[in-house]
């Protein structure tokens, strides 16, 4: 009789996210899914949106889905509807499917996602990619976020910190640690032909991030303004797009820094127009685990962070590889920045030492956690060969 093998590690996996429009949590959900599809397991990343409105490419090895559940609410029992819409659309998909395992990213969606795999044996795993101590998602999405998530087979968190606050928001939730990773290979603020956007006559400090309130991007031009007559062959950059746009266009010209302060807009290759930055400003008031210090490190930049109750400090060792400031203290931001930009000694020792954070947080050592938690919740192969 022919002999069936399970094949070590492969496995049918279903990653669900709202979209694919760009945002940190979706590129980290796309990398996820083109690393296990490289690997030989069978996935499917599925999204509340429709294809149309992906702005991240996939590897052709995963299987793209698209819902097109998206729309805007304008009134409570309107949202309601809508998302028992987007349930019985994802429940759906997800039995059509038979997963092996299903990996939710991002609050509103884990909850949706949990519902829709009620009274089913699909095991979901449950990414929460910000902290919850300080991100608010509204009372009815934090009151179904407690009763959904002890469902899951485990939260996923990036920090331990997060998962102390975690489990203590939701006593019967089960959270693990796994940090976030960083591609190794990337190329350098310096690679020949980026299409860089910047006047490489001056020096420039840059940004990567959502334009929004907690991203903290006035705090970097408040502290800016108060070293740009002292320093004035520096400029900054910040690569986003957000509803704090226009404050943010408003203080550049209260403040007559036009022609020192560039908004770069969104982009899916925000390192090729800031090639030739030296210096990475995180000034978040909250984190998670920030995508953009990890990747601004991986790439040679000496890094200035807020030491965030969670995220900054599991990656940066101050004085060491990059430095650490207190959140919402510009004056403790601008002291950094002028001694960084004072110094081109400390930003090249800064700049070689933050690129270990490649090794640190290796692709190859975060899957390796993610293997050993999907063999710990017995999460077995289904694909067979003969």
């Amino acid at each position: 009789m022919p002999q069936h093998e399970c094949q070590p590690h492969r496995r049918r996996i279903a990653i669900v996210i709202h979209a694919l429009h760009g945002g940190g949590s979706e590129h980290v959900a796309a990398s996820m899914a083109d690393w296990w599809a490289s690997t030989g397991n069978e996935v499917a990343l599925i999204t509340l949106a429709d294809t149309s409105t992906d702005t991240i490419a996939l590897s052709s090895q995963v299987q793209r889905i698209g819902l097109g559940l998206v729309g805007e609410s304008s009134s409570l029992a309107q949202a309601i509807r809508h998302n028992r819409q987007r349930v019985r659309g994802l429940r759906q998909e997800l039995l059509m499917l038979q997963p092996d395992c299903v990996v939710s990213l991002v609050d509103r969606m884990n909850v949706l996602t949990l519902l829709a795999c009620k009274s089913t044996t699909l095991p979901v795993f449950a990414c929460e990619r910000t902290d919850v101590r300080h991100h608010q998602i509204g009372r009815l999405w934090s009151t179904l976020r407690r009763l959904t998530y002890p469902r899951a087979k485990r939260i996923v968190v990036q920090t331990a910190a997060v998962q102390a606050a975690l489990e203590k928001l939701i006593s019967r939730a089960a959270a693990v640690c796994i940090p976030n990773f960083v591609q190794n290979g990337v190329e350098g603020p310096d690679s020949a032909g980026a299409r860089g956007e910047l006047d490489l006559s001056a020096h420039w400090i840059c940004g990567v991030g959502r334009l929004s309130v907690e991203k903290g991007f006035d705090l970097l031009i408040h502290a800016f303004a108060k070293l740009s007559a002292q320093f004035p062959d520096w400029n900054v950059a910040i690569v986003g797009d957000g509803t704090e746009r226009s404050n943010l266009e408003t203080q550049i010209r209260d403040l007559q820094l036009e022609s020192r302060v560039r908004l770069l807009g969104w982009s899916e290759r925000p390192w090729e127009l800031l090639a030739g930055a030296e210096v990475f400003v995180l000034p978040s008031r909250y984190e998670g685990f920030p995508n953009a210090l990890l990747e601004a490190m991986a790439r040679g930049l000496a890094v200035v962070a807020a030491d965030c109750d969670s995220g900054p400090r599991e990656i940066v060792q101050p004085e060491l590889n990059g430095l650490l400031v207190e959140p919402e203290n510009v004056s403790a931001l601008t002291h950094a920045l002028s001694c960084l930009l004072e110094n081109a000694a400390l930003r090249q020792r800064l700049s070689h030492n933050a690129r270990q954070v490649t090794e640190q947080f290796s692709a190859q050592k975060h899957f390796e956690r993610w293997e050993a938690l999907m063999a710990e919740c017995n999460i077995n192969c289904s694909v067979t060969k003969r």
